[in-house]
């Protein structure tokens, strides 16, 4: 039986997640919503699936939705899907506010509902065959450098890129934070643009995050350095380099290049697979919500060290 999705929002992202769903022959595209006329013309141009200004229209003919809208109306819409009983998709972040994500979490637990977050960087064939090699990080290095595209402006760039990386640290380490130290500042708008935070877990661990959305390049590094071996990741081009001691000076090098790299099409498929097979999926409302509880540890390290420094006269 087919399952009737809608993606509500369909802006950049979520035109993208409509066009794999659409190639899903076990999946029906029951609507597309966006309060915004353009987008919604824009959305109609590649599909033909009905079309509301309004998700509340189209909740009665669903099973699932993929919520693609800004951050602030994420918790509003979840709760009016998994109050009736539709699994959610959500981009992230999951939520404005911790407390939101955490209400939103009960509710579908309750309702024995998927949740899934949008942490798409899990399913990177990359860091999925990094897994097998990792074993006890000591030390995380990760460049998430973009050019400015003018979109996701209602956050700032730990929320809208360097949250991928805290989500993949987060999976990788399994251990509490103890310290967290950031800079940043902004640069072509309002909210911080360029950030760096170096974060201390409590088994030893030291990541240091990188994100930019001001650069002229594009990057997706990721590195993670352990006893005996080197995990070097570019996940843009689905990449990896695992070197492992061998003797005293030597090195085993062994790497793995990706034939096919579609991880937007993996975490749909992910939930889809997970609300047919009664199961969590594999980027749960929990995880979302670590990731989430960090960023804002990171945010709050900036905005210390910024309200200093114009203090000081620095700024």
């Amino acid at each position: 039986m087919s399952l009737k999705v809608c993606v509500i929002g369909v802006g950049h992202m979520g035109r993208i997640h409509a066009d794999k769903l659409k190639e899903m022959g076990d999946v029906t595209l029951c609507g597309l919503i966006d309060a915004d006329h353009a987008c919604l013309t824009e959305a109609s141009k590649k599909h033909t699936a009905p079309q509301f200004k309004n998700h509340s229209q189209v909740l009665p003919f669903a099973d699932a939705a993929l919520i693609a809208t800004p951050t602030e109306t994420h918790y509003t819409i979840a709760k009016d899907c998994l109050e009736r009983g539709i699994h959610v998709f959500m981009e992230k972040p999951i939520t404005a506010t911790a407390r939101q994500a955490e209400e939103l979490i009960a509710l579908a637990g309750a309702k024995n509902l998927v949740l899934q977050v949008g942490h798409l960087e899990r399913f990177s064939p990359a860091f999925a065959k990094a897994l097998h090699y990792i074993k006890e990080p000591m030390f995380v290095e990760a460049q998430r450098i973009s050019i400015f595209t003018g979109r996701s402006t209602d956050i700032d760039v730990i929320m809208d890129l360097m949250i991928h990386d805290i989500d993949l640290v987060l999976s990788i380490v399994g251990s509490k934070v103890t310290d967290v130290r950031a800079k940043g500042t902004p640069v072509i708008t309002s909210k911080i643009d360029v950030a760096n935070a170096r974060i201390e877990f409590e088994s030893g661990c030291v990541a240091s995050l990188t994100a930019s959305r001001a650069s002229k390049k594009k990057e997706r590094t990721f590195k993670i350095f352990q006893k005996d071996r080197y995990i070097d990741l570019d996940l843009l081009k689905g990449r990896m380099v695992a070197v492992t001691r061998s003797g005293k000076a030597g090195g085993k090098v062994e790497e793995y290049q990706a034939e096919v790299i579609d991880p937007v099409k993996d975490e749909l498929r992910e939930f889809v697979q997970a609300i047919r097979e009664k199961r969590k999926p594999r980027v749960e409302g929990e995880h979302g919500l670590r990731a989430l509880l960090l960023a804002n540890l990171i945010i709050e390290s900036i905005e210390k060290d910024l309200a200093q420094r114009r203090a000081s006269g620095a700024l």
